[in-house]
């Protein structure tokens, strides 16, 4: 049987656009299935599935949308853009889907496809694409491409972009194999988080998990790694966290680039799945571009990373409210908890003689959540550094004991 492609759009507005994207997907091997997004209701472009069908799975119709603003009817066909997805992937109806926009059809675009699975191929062609905006906030995986001029008008540039797009698109769904057996986890399944500033510990237990026959998925503690991970335990995809790099806790009580948004560790904590927790990288945050550090923090220990990467060292005060916030998250588990603390510093910059070593905020640090965590717990105080082999292992061995 041939693969089938969704392209869902606002056929209203940008039709011929998408209509030549259908004809490229075609010439590639692939159906398509039309959606219309629009708001209007129309008959030049025929589409499978036709606005009035969006809205009615958004709950509502196209008759509501008058006199309502723009928001109104964003939310209800990009709830009914979602749903309607959602239902063709489950049926088994879809093996891809791509769609395009600027910003209001990018965020349209990622509303839709964000409740399509990890693996599944997914595609927006943005002119938002270099711009770091919330438009992109959820795409997961979605391949996103620039198509250096606006969907405006099939000129030589932009039929050139879909001409890429839709090979791309056809050689995903075509080769990717999702679904087959490269995509399915074998063994217990540990998610483990990482930073630079972490990276030693991470990949000495790893490479120990590894050997004892654990598949381990590493999340960037970046702020969208970390909400990937929480939403990946909500799935049933995740067995046990090894959260070596707790570190976006910090960076969003401090403001920091790679703040996880405030229900960080609290997936794991619901799902009673085991947990390995090591304070890492709640030592700082990250600025970037320099400038962008506040100017309550003029003054402050910082240290340049990169030179458009500036980290704020977090004082004791600081370094108490967010072991509070940790402790918080913490007891709230319903499974085994193992906390471990690195005594000799929780990030690469806070070793003893680095550029962020503060023993009076580690200190308070550590003896908050010794206060702070349940007594049921258990807590173990390493003499190492996060970095140091030995610690690696510890995380490893603790995480076997209990998963």
């Amino acid at each position: 049987m041939k693969k089938t492609v969704a392209v869902l759009g606002t056929m209203d507005t940008k039709g011929a656009e998408y209509f030549f994207l259908k004809e490229q997907l075609e010439k590639n091997g692939v159906d398509v299935l039309m959606i219309d997004t629009g708001i209007v209701s129309q008959s030049r472009f025929p589409c499978q599935i036709a606005a009035e069908e969006v809205a009615g799975a958004g709950g509502g119709a196209l008759e509501d949308i008058p006199g309502r603003d723009r928001s109104f009817a964003f939310t209800l066909m990009g709830n009914g853009s979602a749903a309607i997805l959602r239902g063709l992937y489950l049926e088994g109806k879809i093996q891809g889907a791509i769609s395009m926009g600027g910003g209001q059809g990018t965020l349209l675009a990622a509303m839709a496809l964000g409740d399509l699975p990890s693996g599944f191929p997914k595609m927006i062609v943005s002119t938002v694409a270099n711009l770091r905006l919330p438009p992109f906030e959820g795409v997961k995986d979605t391949i996103v491409m620039n198509p250096l001029v606006d969907v405006s008008g099939l000129n030589r540039i932009l039929r050139q972009m879909l001409c890429n797009a839709a090979a791309a698109m056809a050689g995903m769904v075509l080769f990717s194999g999702f679904g087959g057996s490269e995509a399915q986890a074998g063994g217990k399944t540990v998610a483990m988080t990482m930073f630079g500033v972490t990276t030693p510990c991470v990949s000495r237990a790893r490479d120990i998990l590894e050997e004892h026959g654990y598949e381990v998925i590493v999340f960037h503690a970046n702020g969208m790694g970390g909400k990937r991970m929480e939403e990946m335990i909500r799935e049933g995809a995740i067995g046990a966290v090894a959260d070596i790099t707790t570190g976006e806790l910090a960076q969003e009580y401090l403001g920091g680039n790679c703040s996880a948004g405030p229900h960080r560790l609290e997936a794991a904590p619901q799902m009673g799945i085991a947990q390995v927790v090591v304070p890492g990288a709640l030592d700082l945050a990250n600025f970037m571009p320099p400038s962008a550090l506040p100017s309550k923090y003029k003054g402050r220990r910082c240290y340049m990373h990169n030179p458009n990467l500036k980290l704020l060292r977090a004082d004791a005060q600081e370094s108490r409210e967010i072991a509070l916030i940790l402790a918080k998250k913490l007891n709230r588990s319903r499974g085994p908890v193992t906390v471990l603390l690195p005594k000799r510093g929780v990030s690469q910059y806070s070793c003893p003689g680095g550029p962020l070593e503060d023993r009076e905020a580690d200190q308070v640090l550590f003896e908050t959540l010794k206060e702070m965590l349940r007594s049921d717990f258990h807590l173990i105080e390493s003499e190492s550094h996060i970095n140091d082999p030995e610690f690696g292992e510890l995380v490893a061995h603790e995480l076997m004991k209990i998963y």
